[in-house]
């Protein structure tokens, strides 16, 4: 296994991914053009785990400094490992290898979320250190409606 910074030439392979952990396929066109600006965004480093030349896994850390720490924090927006690639160390992997990352670029603290029917990912996070500390929301918005045309 082998980890290392994502790259243009990952997007069909990351889009096969991302569509794989959220079990539908994304929109092609939005996805790429999110893609892209992730990879040019210098607060964020995105990142691939190979298994024979194969992109496996990935995580996407994103550098946050808030006015109530005062430190720099590197928040996971999101970590998958394939299911059939799991149990093999690549996310131990990845998580080993972007937390070197995040304290070499002065970062005090790492954060992730998971969901609460994820369990198995709830443990993978506390056996990495991790520890429950606050309760995260989300809401969904509606779409904004578009405008009558005359």
């Amino acid at each position: 296994m082998f980890v290392r910074g994502a790259k243009p030439e990952d997007l069909d392979a990351l889009y096969a991914l991302c569509s794989e952990q959220v079990a539908h396929p994304l929109p092609r066109e939005i996805f790429e053009a999110v893609f892209l600006g992730a990879l040019r965004d210098s607060r964020r480093r995105l990142s691939v785990a190979l298994e024979e030349g194969r992109v496996v896994g990935y995580a996407d850390l994103q550098l946050q400094l808030a006015l109530t720490r005062c430190e720099m924090t590197a928040v996971f927006l999101d970590f998958y490992v394939s299911e059939p690639m799991r149990g093999r160390g690549i996310g131990t992997g990845l998580m080993i290898s972007l937390a070197r990352q995040a304290q070499a670029l002065g970062c005090a603290s790492l954060e992730a979320g998971c969901p609460r029917v994820n369990i198995r990912g709830q443990e993978f996070l506390e056996r990495h250190g991790f520890v429950r500390t606050q309760h995260h929301f989300s809401r969904s918005l509606p779409a904004p409606r578009q405008s009558e045309q005359p």
